[in-house]
């Protein structure tokens, strides 16, 4: 269920509709597909960014619709990819289902860009599906190891704030806002998306409150700037932080 309080719940319930629809597959849905949960967060706050800093922006056209269903689906294809096994005894089938299904959504993704003409985010997001990919290949090559708190952390960055940070600044440029704030805004959206990791990889909630005061820092940065109302980002700062103030429960 979205938030409540979103001043911006019907764009997201729009957002999140049409991503109903456009996985919604004949005769079986998506989650029969593949068992891929996904929480609240994983539904909510990739599309949450996307329309947030758009609406701080007094950008309110359906192209940036498009573009918080298009971060979503990358993520959700991540997320599926993830779910491959590579068990001796598994057959090739259910080996490769996943990895089909992703390719499905990437797909979904690369549609909805010719759709809306929006080709011209088609480098910075391939740019950062390889980052996330990079950082799943880290991530499996550690597998066997105790990784440190900032090796933690480098993984994450690489599989999470690449992607709310890109979504921050795209959605961003398509509002116009000029480069210093695209910077800021995709340091918010990567800040946001580095909290997130690090509370599902269950380090420490000092390191997941210090990141949250960084993101804080950067709004409190561009409180000043006359052309943005922060009431949006605020909201998704603050959602958040709440999301994240309770244990994680995968």
């Amino acid at each position: 269920m979205v938030p409540v309080e979103f001043s911006f719940r019907g764009k997201l319930n729009t957002v999140q509709a049409h991503l109903r629809e456009e996985i919604n597959f004949k005769p079986v849905g998506f989650e029969e597909l593949v068992q891929m949960d996904m929480n609240e967060l994983d539904q909510t706050l990739n599309p949450a960014i996307v329309l947030a800093v758009s609406g701080s922006c007094a950008d309110h056209g359906q192209k940036t619709e498009a573009l918080a269903g298009i971060i979503q689906f990358i993520f959700m294809a991540n997320k599926v990819h993830k779910l491959m096994k590579d068990d001796d005894d598994l057959a090739e089938e259910l080996r490769q289902f996943p990895v089909l299904v992703g390719d499905l959504l990437y797909g979904k993704f690369f549609l909805e860009l010719c759709r809306e003409k929006l080709l011209l985010f088609l480098d910075p997001l391939a740019q950062v599906m390889g980052t996330m990919s990079q950082g799943g290949i880290s991530r499996w090559l550690s597998r066997d190891q105790k990784l440190s708190k900032n090796e933690v952390l480098k993984i994450i960055e690489l599989e999470s704030a690449a992607l709310t940070g890109v979504a921050a600044r795209l959605s961003a440029e398509l509002a116009g806002a000029s480069l210093p704030i695209q910077n800021k805004l995709e340091s918010f959206g990567w800040e946001l998306g580095l909290a997130w990791g690090a509370w599902k990889e269950r380090l420490e909630m000092t390191v997941v409150h210090s990141i949250l005061r960084r993101a804080n820092d950067i709004l409190e940065d561009i409180s000043s700037e006359p052309q943005l109302e922060l009431h949006p980002l605020r909201e998704v700062y603050q959602y958040l932080a709440k999301q994240l103030s309770a244990e994680y429960n995968p």
